[in-house]
């Protein structure tokens, strides 16, 4: 990792729309549970209920379920370690007297009807404008790189040199994470750096992992990767609609790299390369490709990091419709869509994830690692997240309240139309005015058994395809009053 080190702190589950359950290890999720077809439909069901039956309102025999099971599959004990903060090493002498290559700064092209955007909350939060300047250096300087490695394997970009003052290592440590988190296009800088003082200035060196040849061709990749991806984005998509098919998108062409978890060296799964071009990465590696392809939909998107079960994290906090939003796009890949992380504000995330505090609220030996021996872990700027309304649930579930004919309708369409498209999962928003828990209960385990209902229903409808009634499974989410019903197909 580059800046923050991080662990893996999800467990992915393949095939868990067939077979497993899983529970995601973060206490405000629920649990991906089973539910049976109750062919009786007017009393709680039997855990020792085996005989086939048939419903009254369907053709399709299923058995008799048993009770809900709660059987979940515990955490990975797998965890990713990043590559460490930020790290100053020794200057390699003979790779710096290298020749320098240019690196192409070829970029994608961006769609017509979206807006490229630079991210500019690092650049933005800088305090004066001598750090800026360095910032600005540091992009002249990572397309120029040593053709000759140092001894550690990195390959030095053109030394920066800063006149008239000498920079603090906690300024240093600042400007370098506010270029990287602004910049995930600039996949190959390396976490290390080192300074020095002489001729009334400082001299920055930074470090490539790649040579100037393979990031040549890496970028083209990635250029034209990212240019797919933008060209099949619909047009005249609101902020919201972009966000989710960029969501969908990682979603489904990423998995977590599970490689990673023990070699340090799989630098591109910290990358928005690792995600767009080899479909494998961890937690940074999803945040930064998400806030890569934002800039092409024109949305604000930063990097934020902290923890969740005491182990380091990166997620994104998004803008949408003017209003900052938590998003943590790791937890679903292709095996699983979850939604239960897909723009929350601070009181709910904070359930789950611990943020790392501001770096204006630390001194310069805290940053510096002075006081503890390491370098204080920190974000930049923190923003508020405290809206609602762009909440997932809350904008494309299904909206149940009372359970009554309105909501038969609108249900039973929904698992209509997933049937026609082969949706994987259907979602609904519990309106405010009813209990979660005791609606959620009338839903999927005590009588009226709505959703068994209503998939019985959508698949009397279907003159072809049939939802899957003996392998329906769900997913809660209190916290935001969202429910997730997965489906599969016979």
């Amino acid at each position: 990792m580059k800046f923050i080190s991080q662990k893996r702190i999800r467990s992915v589950v393949a095939g868990v729309l067939a077979a497993a359950m899983m529970t995601l290890p973060l206490s405000g999720c629920g649990q991906i549970q089973n539910i049976n077809i109750n062919s009786a439909l007017g009393s709680e069901v039997s855990s020792q209920a085996a005989a086939s039956v048939v419903n009254s309102k369907s053709s399709v025999a299923s058995k008799a379920p048993e009770a809900v099971q709660k059987a979940a599959v515990k955490a990975s004990s797998k965890e990713v370690f990043g590559n460490s903060s930020i790290k100053k090493i020794k200057e390699d002498s003979a790779a710096q007297n290298s020749t320098h290559l240019n690196v192409i700064r070829t970029v994608a092209q961006a769609q017509s009807g979206y807006t490229h955007i630079d991210q500019r909350e690092g650049y933005n939060y800088l305090p004066d404008i001598a750090s800026r300047n360095v910032y600005k250096q540091i992009f002249q300087s990572v397309y120029k790189i040593a053709v000759k490695a140092t001894a550690e394997g990195y390959y030095p970009t053109q030394k920066i040199f800063v006149s008239g003052t000498q920079l603090s290592e906690a300024q240093l440590r600042i400007i370098l994470l506010a270029f990287l988190n602004d910049n995930p296009q600039i996949f190959w800088l390396a976490n290390a750096y080192s300074y020095s003082y002489g001729s009334g200035g400082t001299y920055i060196q930074l470090y490539s992992v790649a040579p100037q040849s393979t990031c040549n061709t890496m970028i083209q990749k990635m250029n034209q990767k990212i240019s797919e991806i933008i060209k099949g984005m619909p047009s005249g998509l609101n902020e919201f609609d972009r966000e989710l098919y960029l969501f969908k998108y990682i979603a489904d062409h990423c998995t977590y790299n599970n490689d990673a978890v023990t070699n340090n060296n799989i630098w591109q799964a910290f990358s928005a390369y690792g995600v767009l071009i080899d479909g494998k990465a961890v937690c940074e590696g999803y945040s930064r490709a998400m806030q890569l392809l934002c800039s092409y939909a024109g949305l604000q998107c930063m990097l934020l990091t902290g923890q969740s079960n005491n182990v380091n994290h990166m997620w994104n906090v998004i803008k949408i419709n003017g209003n900052w939003y938590h998003l943590d796009i790791t937890w679903s890949d292709s095996s699983t869509l979850v939604y239960n992380y897909f723009n929350i504000n601070d009181a709910v995330v904070t359930k789950t994830h611990t943020i790392f505090p501001s770096a204006s609220t630390l001194t310069d030996a805290q940053i510096e690692g002075k006081i503890t021996g390491k370098a204080a872990e920190c974000n930049l700027t923190v923003p508020v997240c405290t809206a609602t309304a762009d909440n997932y649930f809350k904008v494309k579930g299904i909206k149940v309240g009372n359970l009554d004919s309105a909501d038969d309708n609108a249900a039973i369409a929904a698992f209509t139309s997933a049937i026609q498209s082969k949706s994987a999962s259907v979602s609904f928003y519990v309106d405010d005015s009813v209990d979660y828990d005791q609606t959620l209960a009338k839903l999927v385990t005590v009588s009226p058994y709505k959703i068994q209902n209503w998939v019985l229903d959508a698949n009397t409808n279907s003159t072809g395809s049939k939802i899957n009634t003996n392998n329906l499974k769900y997913l809660t989410d209190k916290d935001n009053r969202g429910l997730t019903i997965f489906l599969s197909y016979q």
